[in-house]
């Protein structure tokens, strides 16, 4: 559907995102009638894939992030009936750059299944989807290199105030304990294999 298919209805693809300069990434899930997008970057034909491949199924936008709702505005205006979700703690945030029609808090039930978990205690989520035993990461963590050797914490100097990088540690303890076997962050290279050791190793590190 859009970017390269990682496991059967599981998508990645990455887009130059203008005021960060950079390469990001974003993610696609396609599970029974809901398509999902994370943080999506959407350019070109990708506008069109999308809508050939919604067909009647419902269109749901989550974010990790408020800074990470890029495409979501427009993704609202353009298909009727697509639901933006914002994490509670987020919500102001995230209105202020796209339409929200829908708040969860972590632990609620998400589109396709998938799960919210606190990334550090505030705003920020991690997605695990189950089905495809993947962990989807916005800013605290990062990718390392191109080849997707490793993960490492964000800067200690993106953390909101309230926040320090042992606290970030603290809060990606649940997930430790997931069988996670892929790792799909916005920034930097995912990780295919050897995800639960790179997971544990960020860990620490943070």
């Amino acid at each position: 559907m859009l970017g390269k298919e990682l496991r059967p209805g599981l998508w990645r693809w990455t887009a130059h995102h203008e005021e960060w300069k950079k390469e990001v990434a974003a993610v696609a899930i396609v599970r029974d009638e809901d398509v999902v997008l994370i943080d999506p970057l959407l350019v070109g034909d990708q506008w069109d894939r999308l809508e050939r491949r919604l067909g009647g199924c419902q269109l749901h936008v989550l974010l990790t992030i408020h800074w990470h709702a890029r495409s979501a505005g427009e993704i609202a205006s353009r298909f009727d009936g697509a639901r933006i979700w914002a994490n509670s703690r987020n919500r102001a945030a995230v209105a202020r750059r796209s339409p929200v029609t829908d708040v969860f808090r972590v632990g609620d039930e998400l589109p396709a299944g998938l799960v919210a978990l606190e990334a550090r205690p505030r705003s920020e989520v991690l997605y695990w989807d189950p089905g495809s035993r993947a962990l989807i990461v916005g800013d605290a963590l990062l990718g390392d290199g191109e080849k997707g050797s490793g993960l490492h914490p964000c800067p200690g100097w993106w953390l909101p105030e309230s926040t320090d990088l042992p606290s970030l540690r603290q809060a990606l303890r649940p997930a430790l304990d997931l069988p996670v076997e892929l790792i799909l962050p916005s920034h930097g290279a995912p990780v295919l294999s050897g995800a639960k050791q790179a997971l544990a190793e960020a860990a620490r590190a943070a």
